[in-house]
């Protein structure tokens, strides 16, 4: 038999090799249970505390809902569309594929079950048990204490219905492959008491996935940063880079000179009101820190938090958190 003979039986057999793996991830994974049989009350306290939820804790108005026109420092929300979801980006802004986060109100969402909701946010499928995008951080929500995620679902049923119809998220390959491996089962915890702050703080920040921000991470979106120390990067709507802060307790290039005070009040004087009135132009500062939505937490919870950032160890790495666009 000739060498191109064998070359060619080789090759064909890797590429049978490589089609019956494919097949066989995309037949077992996701790994994620079916969604669990759940009809939330939807009380009034439990539509309260979601609100409090997405529009704050979890920033979820940042991506799910449009921004106003033109664009805001920091986007600032049309509260009159919340929930009704937006286009991300595309390969022209640097993601991968083209990314919506999609429309979450009940004109959306009417032929999904509460449970379906549920698995959605803590384990990455949508009701086909098809896996998310994980830009929707839900590695993170994973933890969430189970009376959150039903508060979150009592308030997606009471938004105002947006008849919006959002394509579906394209991503580039491998992406589609590595999502099935990403959506798992939920490892639900207890919120901690208020009691004690730095375990709520470690809660609040996981939960809300501040390492995954700010935790420089490469092309593959891994994290190979310092953890907490900044540094992720994020292309800008006006063109340039954002570059994510270091909030380790580190005295000169993190968080390590504020105050507990100062914190919550460099949080309060970013609040919708005061970001409304920034408009960047090309070549201005801007960042994807979503203030303008924690902006609205309680200085429990911005506490609890500045608490446990200031267990971490710190870290003296400078980052540079804002690049203009190159000149042409």
């Amino acid at each position: 038999m000739s060498v191109r003979r064998i070359a060619i039986g080789a090759g064909a057999a890797l590429l049978v090799f490589i089609l019956v793996a494919v097949s066989a991830i995309f037949l077992v994974f996701p790994r994620v249970s079916a969604a669990p049989e759940l009809k939330v009350a939807g009380t009034a306290d439990q539509i309260a505390r979601g609100d409090y939820l997405f529009n704050h804790q979890f920033a979820c108005t940042g991506c799910h809902t449009p921004e106003l026109a033109p664009h805001r420092f920091s986007r600032v929300a049309d509260t009159a569309r919340i929930g009704a979801g937006r286009r991300m980006g595309g390969p022209e802004e640097g993601m991968p594929g083209e990314i919506f986060a999609p429309n979450l109100t009940p004109a959306a969402l009417a032929d999904w079950t509460d449970g379906e909701i549920y698995r959605a946010i803590v384990s990455g499928v949508d009701k086909d048990g098809h896996a998310l995008f994980a830009m929707m951080p839900y590695p993170y929500y994973r933890s969430m204490d189970p009376d959150d995620v039903e508060a979150l679902v009592a308030y997606l049923r009471a938004l105002p219905s947006q008849p919006v119809t959002l394509p579906q998220t394209k991503l580039s390959m491998p992406l589609p492959i590595i999502m099935r491996f990403v959506a798992k089962d939920a490892t639900p915890e207890t919120r901690p008491s208020a009691t004690d702050e730095v375990a709520l703080g470690k809660y609040l920040a996981v939960t809300g996935s501040c390492f995954e921000c700010h935790t420089r991470r490469n092309a593959r979106g891994e994290p190979v940063g310092t953890p907490y120390a900044g540094g992720n990067v994020f292309a800008l709507p006006a063109g340039g880079l954002a570059r994510s802060a270091n909030i380790t307790p580190d005295a000169e290039y993190g968080i390590g000179g504020l105050t507990r005070e100062a914190f919550i009040a460099l949080f309060r004087s970013r609040s919708p009101e005061a970001m409304a009135k920034i408009a960047p132009e090309p070549g201005e500062a801007d960042t994807e820190m979503p203030w303008t939505d924690y902006a609205g937490m309680t200085d429990a919870d911005l506490g609890a938090i500045y608490a446990y950032l200031r267990t971490l160890p710190p870290a003296p790495e400078t980052v540079v958190t804002y690049e203009p666009p190159a000149r042409k």
